[in-house]
């Protein structure tokens, strides 16, 4: 029964389309900056969905003064970013700032993918590797 139950289960993600999408994640260190870049892509090989995550690290441990000021700067530049198929999250310490972009590619009108750079030849799987990897990330 056990070998019935795994069977069936193996069938049912080959037939649903699980796993018909391929991921990209990319790192990058330089200079107190850490990146992270994290790529979705559907079974024709276009991009769906890009996450990008920011860390800088201060050399010195900021006020709390300079803090709020950060924040307020950080959320007036990530509020550019928010659109109906973005989010942007900021967080500041005392210690480092850390942004997270987030497109849905899918959202995306075929103007704004132009827009953002995001056209559809631009976005295949080999090509976001080769950019992420010209602008100095390391990508598995």
């Amino acid at each position: 029964m056990k070998k019935y139950l795994i069977a069936l289960v193996a069938l049912l993600v080959v037939v649903t389309g699980c796993g018909n999408t391929k991921k990209l994640n990319c790192t990058m260190e330089e200079d107190g900056t850490k990146g992270v870049m994290n790529m979705e892509f559907d079974k024709e090989d276009n991009l769906t969905k890009l996450t990008l995550k920011m860390t800088e690290e201060f050399e010195t441990e900021l006020t709390k003064e300079e803090v709020e000021t950060y924040k307020g700067v950080s959320s007036l530049a990530c509020a550019a970013y928010n659109a109906d198929y973005t989010d942007c999250k900021v967080d500041v310490t005392s210690k480092a700032l850390e942004l997270e972009v987030v497109y849905n590619v899918t959202k995306m009108t075929d103007a704004q993918r132009e827009e953002e750079g995001f056209t559809k030849e631009d976005t295949t799987y080999e090509a976001m590797k080769k950019d992420a990897e010209d602008s100095g990330f390391t990508c598995k």
